[in-house]
């Protein structure tokens, strides 16, 4: 009997062009592999697009916690809260929602905790080495940011939340006010304090991560394609994807990154996992008619009470905030472009933000706020790393370190178990 040899578009393809994806392709090419990368729609819509470009390392306590769940009867009748579930898809996200609170238990956040520690503990780092290897190194800055309060109430959540996660090794240094006000003149009056996290870093652009890494990728002998997936095959030796417009390509290797979209296409494969979406939202005040940049600030500033952060970047400042439960299809709700409006003047009093850009976007989120990570569990060609919330830029790279071994040699230098999709029951 004749051996059938299949004809292979490539070794690898990944699926999603966004910064998870883009790191892993590089990654791999860089590793010798002859990849695919697979993007769709414009990068507008993309969560790397219109991110806070914060390095967010800082970051290891999970949504679902016995915090939230008491607050959240405020979340359905507040539009200003920072969390907001959409009324008009609140059916849709029940399922969502009990498995949310199922994450929250005490053990459940602990899991949650130490998965998310286990990926910070080299992000920074990764990432340096990541946008080093891209040449892209002139787009990250390693600064820290701050957090600061204007109320005692919030000094005292402030620091509270510093010894909560200085049990997990993140240092924190309190700025007096006199070095508050010298470094940043422009914050209001009403800010009153602050605490330097200098383990965290933010990049200029975060596009420009993305598109860098595109021009690496290629550099590396990979390729690039557009076109929407909507399906998946998987067979011994092979894997296919099939697009929208009809065509499929096969590989030996497929790499599902494709953040808030990924959810259909593992479950062409068999895997129900319950991907749902965080809405972002962003406000981006440029450069005005009279040529005037607003005011640059030094490191990122990040509000307890108002749960924003705004950065200055090369296209100018970004304050982004609020996190939306909505899914993919709710237009806009323009109270949260308000909202963000709002906050943007009580914390930098007077800066010219009407001619200001607006963006939403779409964030993948899974229940206990850990990605999935690794091989599919009855696919062995087959591979996830999508659903990292709002930490795809601070995780891509060690994503992308992890992800390329797995596949290179079938090894991971980091314990993949914890954000195994079998988790769902996959």
């Amino acid at each position: 009997m004749a051996r059938l040899i299949h004809r292979y578009d490539a070794q690898v393809i990944v699926i999603g062009g966004g910064v998870i994806g883009s790191a892993c392709a590089f990654r791999l090419a860089q590793a010798g592999r002859d990849v695919l990368l697979l993007q769709f729609g414009t990068p507008e819509r993309a969560a790397s697009f219109g991110n806070a470009g914060h390095i967010a390392t800082e970051q290891l306590f999970p949504l679902a916690s016995a915090e939230v769940i008491r607050s959240s009867w405020r979340y359905l009748l507040d539009t200003d809260s920072p969390l907001r579930l959409r009324p008009a898809y609140l059916l849709a996200l029940l399922p969502w929602l009990a498995r949310f609170v199922w994450a929250a238990r005490g053990k459940s956040f602990k899991r949650g905790v130490a998965g998310l520690l286990a990926l910070q503990q080299s992000a920074l780092v990764d990432m340096v080495d990541l946008l080093a290897d891209a040449d892209l190194a002139h787009l990250l800055h390693q600064r820290g940011h701050l957090e600061v309060w204007e109320t005692p109430a919030g000094e005292a959540a402030v620091l509270a939340q510093a010894q909560r996660l200085g049990a997990y090794g993140i240092k924190t240094a309190p700025w007096a006010l006199a070095d508050l006000r010298s470094q940043l003149p422009e914050l209001g009056q009403s800010v009153q304090g602050a605490l330097h996290y200098p383990g965290s870093g933010h990049v200029e652009d975060p596009w420009a991560v993305c598109s860098g890494l595109h021009l690496a990728l290629q550099h590396s002998g990979g390729r690039i394609r557009q076109g929407r997936a909507l399906q998946l095959h998987a067979d011994k030796g092979y894997a296919n994807v099939l697009l929208e417009d009809g065509s499929r390509l096969q590989a030996q290797q497929l790499l599902v990154c494709a953040g808030a979209w990924s959810r259909p296409l593992a479950a062409s494969l068999g895997y129900r996992v319950p991907l749902e979406v965080e809405r972002g939202y962003h406000i981006t005040v440029g450069k005005q008619a009279d040529g005037v940049m607003p005011p640059r600030l030094p490191l990122p500033v990040a509000s307890n009470e108002r749960k924003v952060i705004m950065s200055s970047m090369s296209m100018g400042l970004r304050m982004t905030g609020t996190v939306e439960l909505g899914g993919l299809h709710l237009p806009a709700d323009p109270r949260r472009l308000d909202l963000l409006q709002r906050q943007l003047q009580a914390m930098l009093p007077g800066i010219d933000s009407r001619q200001a850009s607006n963006w939403m976007g779409f964030r993948p989120s899974l229940p206990d706020h850990l990605p999935v990570l690794g091989a599919a569990t009855r696919h062995a060609n087959v591979f996830f790393a999508f659903g990292h919330q709002h930490l795809g830029l601070t995780l891509a790279a060690v994503t992308a370190r992890a992800m390329a071994q797995l596949m290179h040699s079938g090894h991971s230098p980091i314990d993949l178990s914890p954000y195994s999709v079998s988790r769902f029951g996959g």
